[in-house]
């Protein structure tokens, strides 16, 4: 019995480890390589001197879904934006997001644009925000 408890403990303890590692509220950004991305309609694209922002349409959009979105529409980002936001939608008329993604070109770019917020080990980075409030 007491081998079964320590076991559980240390399951528990291994799960609430993961969790705290994976949470979508850790500043630090990361590239993560994530499932294949699913088709996606570009709506709502505007884009500035140095800023951009778009609406990715994803119908069925999960949350891993949303975030290879996010990820496969940041390398189309051109070497002229310091700063973009990516947000999916599961249709145009949607006023919530499943998933929005905050890219920044580099370290410099993040605190100019984000007020540090962005932080990344590589550059460019993304920093994403997935609460799928319909999931």
């Amino acid at each position: 019995m007491r081998t079964r408890t320590a076991t559980t403990a240390l399951i528990t303890a291994g799960l609430l480890l993961t969790l705290t590692a994976c949470g979508e509220d850790d500043p630090k950004a990361k590239n993560v390589d994530t499932p294949k991305p699913p088709a996606y309609t570009v709506a709502n694209k505007d884009e500035k001197v140095k800023r951009g922002s778009v609406d990715l349409i994803v119908p069925d959009a999960t949350v891993e879904s949303a975030k290879a979105a996010v990820q496969d529409y940041a390398k189309s980002i051109g070497n002229q934006f310091l700063n973009y936001s990516i947000t999916v939608v599961r249709s145009d008329a949607d006023k919530t997001y499943v998933c929005m993604g905050e890219w920044a070109k580099d370290e410099n770019a993040s605190d100019i644009y984000t007020g540090g917020r962005i932080k990344g080990d590589t550059w460019p980075a993304i920093l994403m925000n997935c609460p799928d409030p319909k999931g």
